[in-house]
């Protein structure tokens, strides 16, 4: 598709760039001033490369041995299995079980290569070990972002089909050559798909919906770039010895695992910030179901579940939230409201017929009255009926109606016919300070329109 001019030039910019970082950022820092602008031109320029080394007007800047370089690599990335480790004892979530996993898995990985180059005897094992490692590190990672993005557990079959299929690999790698540079191109070929496909994990989680967080901006960044870095090493560790007509010094490949960890760090930092975002998300959608909880709780405690009309305890609550001095001034009317002879329904009918008079009267009542007058459930047999903003004639008027609307409405008890009635009093009120009286002037003036109406009406 593209030409191979192309593909050598891409090469070329690639290690440019890191030579540039090499010279001027991982130099000493009093021997920076010191480089050759010739030299440094004679990097950033070359379009083919030989074994370069660094001069000063004084000394030579070191390089980085690629062994101290892993050593390096090693250290950090056990500081984030570390790390991994702890969280994962206090957070109970399956992607970061893969994910400590994985970081496990990729310190076991550099430590057993780190042995293979200081222990030419256990070399073999070694490289089978680290193969092993770092295919385990880019499969449970990769697992681990499923999780989190798709909710997706993968069963316990599947995890040892891949983990024997790892270790096939590993096997014929360690044993295909002796030098591990060109072990590490095919290695760098399998962990760019691992990383590739990490990434696409979580980009389809965004496009399904899901929402882009900080931390997952940072691990796909880091999984982007990674990679990269990795798909690279193959054509750089096969120019090495001049393929492809680029010679890339030996320089230039002591430092790859400085760069690999400051990359792994970076992914380390967004799964850090990935879990924790995700205990937030976690704690958020408790305390939204803990709020719904405490509303329904709230709304159970202040309605009558026979009649779902208000009870005493919503009336003292809402007194107690209109104490407001600027609130006092509120005009309207006062009801209270009893059931005639219940207590005679329940002898004769049961209480379960009695139950059904009071839900009657209840849904009567609310026939009668606006949307916004509040009901309560007063007693067993009684009503408090708040209408406020309203004139005495103009409640007393739907009050009268109550008892039309009720001898409509007969309750039907084994082909008896029960007549359901009751008897009311009426208070205004110009202020909420006179409401606890008013309520008492209701009740006694139902009492007294009980004894006037003498309705002695048999119920069969």
């Amino acid at each position: 598709m593209f030409p191979l001019a192309f593909w050598r030039n891409l090469l070329a910019y690639l290690v440019r760039i890191r030579l540039k970082y090499i010279a001027v950022v991982l130099s000493y820092p009093e021997s920076v001033s010191k480089i050759k602008l010739s030299t440094l031109d004679q990097i950033l320029t070359a379009p083919f490369y030989s074994d370069l080394r660094f001069h000063t007007t004084s000394r030579s800047i070191p390089i980085v041995n690629s062994t101290v370089g892993l050593v390096i690599q090693c250290l950090g990335v056990t500081m984030v299995t570390v790390l991994s480790l702890f969280m994962a004892r206090t957070i109970k979530s399956v992607p970061m079980r893969y994910w400590t996993l994985a970081w496990s898995s990729l310190s076991l990985a550099l430590t057993s290569l780190l042995i293979g180059f200081s222990v030419p005897a256990a070399r073999t094992s070694c490289y089978f070990l680290y193969f092993l490692g770092e295919y385990l590190f880019g499969y449970m990672f990769t697992a681990g972002c499923l999780a989190y993005t798709a909710r997706l557990r993968i069963p316990w079959w599947q995890h040892m089909l891949v983990i024997v299929a790892c270790a096939i690999i590993a096997i014929c790698l360690a044993h295909l050559s002796a030098d591990f540079n060109d072990l590490f191109i095919v290695q760098s070929g399998l962990m760019s798909g691992f990383f590739t496909t990490s990434f696409f994990a979580l980009r389809t989680a965004r496009a399904g919906g899901g929402r882009t967080s900080p931390g997952k901006r940072v691990m796909s960044t880091a999984l982007v770039a990674l990679a990269i870095d990795f798909f690279h090493y193959i054509p750089t560790f096969g120019a090495r010895s001049g393929a492809w007509g680029i010679r890339i010094p030996e320089s230039y490949f002591h430092y790859t695992s400085i760069f690999d960890l400051i990359l792994e760090m970076l992914l380390g930092f967004g799964t850090v910030m990935v879990v924790m975002e995700s205990v937030r998300d976690d704690v958020e959608e408790a305390n939204r179901q803990l709020s719904v909880a405490r509303d329904k709780l709230e709304l159970i405690a202040r309605i009558d579940p026979l009649t779902e009309a208000l009870n005493r305890h919503a009336f003292y609550s809402l007194v107690r939230q209109n104490r407001n001095p600027t609130e006092l001034a509120i005009t309207g009317c006062v009801v209270i409201i009893d059931m005639d002879k219940l207590k005679s329904i329940n002898d004769l009918f049961g209480h379960v017929t009695g139950d059904r008079a009071i839900r009657i009267v209840a849904h009567a009542v609310r026939s009668v009255i606006r949307a916004d007058d509040m009901l309560f459930r007063w007693g067993g047999d009684e009503f408090l009926l708040l209408m406020f903003g309203i004139a005495e004639a103009e409640a007393r008027k739907r009050m009268e109606s109550l008892n039309m609307i009720l001898a409509e409405t007969h309750l039907q008890e084994k082909s008896t016919p029960v007549k359901i009635s009751v008897s009311y009093g009426l208070k205004a009120i110009t202020a909420l300070t006179e409401l606890e009286r008013a309520i008492e002037d209701a009740d006694e003036a139902m009492y007294q329109f009980k004894q006037m109406r003498k309705s002695h009406a048999p119920f069969g």
